[in-house]
């Protein structure tokens, strides 16, 4: 009988130690993104050939498998990068700033009136109602994989209703080198700055925008 306590004891002390280590492993210190917080680092000048231009963002979208809707982990699981919105959203905000920052001018969807004002008449428009104006383009973002290390995401650009773009980013930056919260959330911030302007120097998108 005593032998047995003696293994009942062991067994759950295994199991309470496997348990530990699972959500040790899943992100234990959470750092808190704000988009209202981010404010690009990078120099606006050395991307003043966009100033002038024009675009319209569309819907961001996360197919990343390695996050949560609210946010993303460290590489090595020790931290969670927790956005005050939905990851998605985090970043087209993000975005928004950015571009607004190296003067292109964001701006809104143009609606189809008929569609607007007669068919939908609580405001919503239609499918097919609304659309980036003639010769704007339109900027689409898709995650495929975030970590605080690595950030993979493709680019879509569309005009006047044709695909113009649509390629595959990686972005890395180093290692945090820190455990210092406020430290850790200006490299997320910095995440965003860099794939950013890695966009902008892209001969590709710097064509076709």
């Amino acid at each position: 009988m005593g032998k047995t306590k003696f293994w009942h004891k062991i067994f759950l002390i295994v199991v309470i130690g496997f348990f530990l280590a699972a959500c040790a492993t899943v992100g234990g210190t959470k750092i808190t993104m704000n988009y209202e917080k981010y404010s690009p680092s990078f120099r606006s000048a050395d991307y003043a050939y966009m100033k002038g231009k024009k675009v319209v963002l569309a819907s961001f979208h996360n197919q990343a498998q390695n996050t949560k809707t609210w946010g993303y982990y460290s590489a090595d699981n020790k931290y969670t990068y927790e956005s005050n919105d939905h990851l998605q959203n985090y970043f087209w905000y993000c975005f928004e700033r950015a571009f607004k920052y190296v003067g292109v001018k964001v701006l809104d969807y143009q609606t189809d009136g008929q569609y607007y004002h007669h068919r939908y008449w609580w405001g919503a428009p239609g499918l097919g109602a609304y659309s980036a104006p003639k010769g704007v383009s339109e900027f689409q973002l898709i995650l495929t994989s975030v970590t605080d290390q690595e950030f993979k995401f493709k680019v879509l650009v569309f005009k006047n209703g044709e695909t113009k773009m649509d390629k595959s980013f990686s972005v890395t930056i180093p290692p945090a080198g820190t455990d210092e919260v406020p430290e850790l959330e200006k490299r997320a911030y910095s995440l965003v700055d860099v794939a950013f302007t890695t966009i902008m120097k892209d001969r590709d998108f710097r064509r076709v925008f």
